[in-house]
């Protein structure tokens, strides 16, 4: 884990929007993989965001202790985004980081719950 300031939380959340805005560009332009990537992308800047806003700290380089991290933040609400979280950096590591075309349904679906999953960061900042 990386201790962070609490101030760089509003800058992870501009990171996190600009990702999603490239991911819907991509999708437009049928770059499927880079949609999915971008979106994913955007997903762990906002968790970025939300771990330090509530911790103070966010993930080193394993995206998986950023699971941790996200689950550990979330005690305070009622439901967390741990379980899209996985599957959303489970589906990077199936897809964009090995000789796979992306559809252009899983692109729609991925974008979708990116921005499910930020949208729930934004309201418990």
């Amino acid at each position: 884990m990386i201790e962070e300031k609490r101030e760089n939380s509003k800058l992870r959340m501009q990171d996190s929007a600009e990702f999603i805005d490239s991911a819907k560009d991509n999708l437009k332009k049928e770059r499927f993989k880079a949609a999915v990537d971008h979106a994913i992308d955007g997903c762990i800047a906002a968790n970025d965001a939300f771990t330090i806003q509530h911790l103070g700290k966010k993930a080193s380089i394993s995206h998986y202790e950023a699971l941790d991290l996200h689950r550990e933040a979330s005690k305070k609400f009622d439901s967390s985004q741990t379980n899209n979280l996985r599957f959303l950096l489970d589906e990077r590591h199936k897809l964009t980081y090995r000789a796979i075309k992306a559809t252009k349904e899983q692109a729609e679906t991925d974008i979708k719950k990116a921005i499910d999953v930020i949208s729930w960061i934004a309201e418990h900042i």
